[in-house]
């Protein structure tokens, strides 16, 4: 087929796609105030193009880490590479993209979510009519693209992850639906690559859930390996290729193609000496942290006070947490539906088998990895949540794929209700978290929590 041939209806999508993203990169143009922060991947760029991988101290300050002299960021390189077009503007180097980028990455993800329930619903017309619309409105109105709206440096790194993950789970759930071929592969293995270039965390967890993929599938084609081998192959060159790319990077960093952050050298550690304390003793990541993890995430009362006048849990945080960041969420509120939907998922797995069921746990306990490393991680930052959803809407989507074939789900009026908190939770916690200040949430709500949101919105 010729491109003359192609109908205009199937280049829409593309044509709209491009303006999105001419649209939000625009930003980038319209005088306000930068923080130099938001310029590190500007930096990040301008040295890697002449093979050095440190940043301007002057730009990354305290959130650099001093190796040799030289200082360093941690973030991954690939929103920095995206920048490369921008280098033919004069003065590329202090313009802010960060807005644009950002901006960019959510569109990416609401697109490529939405095409995977389209997929679901073009597949299996017998998927439940609530279901489906209730599904677009939290797609679109909670959670991943509605929470995280405070846009800098911080969210542009988080949001490009979340999109690879929403990438490799609509691989996924298209494996589900229409087998898993070469095509699924490559963008499984593109999805991880990219992650790991991004943030290591998703990244680990995208890969594994890939490896899991290979493994489960070199088993179900043991009596065909050869012909298996062959076609996993390029995916799996392509993924070891990106693995090299990161590997290169953390060696020019650290001096470890293996580290691909040392807090030892963090400059914050000057402002926080605790926490090269607590990192000595247990680790950045330590299996002790879950129960106050799952608190975080998922049942803050962590900010309230108790009849001694202290915070709840504050003994415990102290001793294992460097910082627990406002505003104070819970999955449970912002995204119930998608939560109902994956348990739904888990249900139907172990009642009953499938012949792609073993993969699909597999891609799920794979994508539970990032997850879990937030879990115990020690910091508990809000914008880690997004490190959850993968693994919520792969679960989700897998539900959904259930409830068209005749499985349990929940009725209209219920998904109603679940759709309608969730939109109506998230967006007040996205308000919450745009009028909010960033850093340890403690030492911002001494007056109590309820204090501190009434003076934020200006109502006391």
């Amino acid at each position: 087929m010729s491109f003359r041939s192609i109908p205009i209806r199937r280049l829409r999508p593309l044509l709209l796609a491009v303006v999105a993203v001419m649209a939000c990169y625009a930003l980038a143009l319209v005088p306000r105030e930068v923080h130099p922060l938001d310029l590190t991947f500007n930096s990040m760029l301008d040295h890697l193009l002449r093979g050095r991988f440190d940043v301007d101290p002057a730009i990354v300050g305290r959130e650099g880490f001093t190796v040799g002299g030289q200082v360093m960021a941690y973030w991954g390189i690939l929103p920095a590479l995206l920048r490369l077009p921008f280098t033919l503007f004069p003065g590329w180097r202090t313009l802010d993209f960060t807005i644009g980028s950002c901006l960019v990455a959510l569109v990416g993800m609401a697109a490529t979510k939405l095409w995977t329930l389209r997929l679901i619903r073009t597949e299996l017309p017998g998927l439940p009519a609530w279901l489906d619309r209730a599904m677009i409105v939290v797609l679109l109105f909670s959670g991943a693209e509605v929470c995280f709206l405070r846009l800098s440096l911080y969210q542009e790194v988080c949001f490009w992850a979340a999109l690879w993950g929403a990438l490799f789970v609509a691989a996924a759930i298209h494996a589900q639906l229409r087998g898993l071929g070469r095509g699924a592969l490559l963008v499984l293995a593109l999805a991880a690559g990219l992650a790991m270039l991004t943030r290591v965390s998703l990244g680990i967890g995208l890969v594994a859930a890939f490896g899991g993929v290979l493994l489960v599938e070199s088993l179900r084609h043991r009596t065909d390996l050869r012909g298996w081998l062959a076609t996993a192959a390029a995916p799996l060159l392509l993924l070891l290729l990106l693995g090299g790319v990161t590997a290169l990077v953390n060696l020019g960093r650290w001096g470890d193609p293996l580290t691909f952050a040392d807090y030892h050298h963090y400059n914050y550690n000057a402002w926080y000496p605790d926490r090269l304390v607590r990192m000595a003793e247990q680790g950045l990541f330590n299996l002790h942290r879950i129960p106050f993890g799952l608190v975080y995430y998922f049942a803050p009362v962590w900010v309230l006070r108790g009849a001694d006048g202290q915070l709840l849990l504050d003994a415990t945080r102290q001793k294992w947490i460097d910082a627990a960041e406002l505003p104070p969420s819970s999955f449970l509120l912002t995204d119930p539906l998608l939560l109902v939907l994956g348990g739904l998922a888990v249900a139907g797995w172990v009642r009953q088998s499938s012949a792609h069921r073993a993969r699909s746990v597999a891609i799920a306990l794979g994508l539970a990895i990032p997850a879990g490393l937030m879990l115990c991680a020690v910091s508990m930052n809000f914008r880690y949540r997004l490190d959850f959803y993968p693994l919520f809407e792969f679960l989700a989507f897998s539900g959904l794929i259930l409830a068209a074939r005749g499985g349990p789900a929940p009725g209209p009026r219920w998904t109603a209700m679940l759709a309608i908190v969730s939109v109506l939770a998230s967006l007040l916690v996205g308000a919450a978290y745009l009028v909010g200040r960033l850093g340890p949430g403690q030492l911002l709500i001494g007056d109590g929590v309820g204090a501190y949101y009434l003076q934020a919105f200006g109502l006391r």
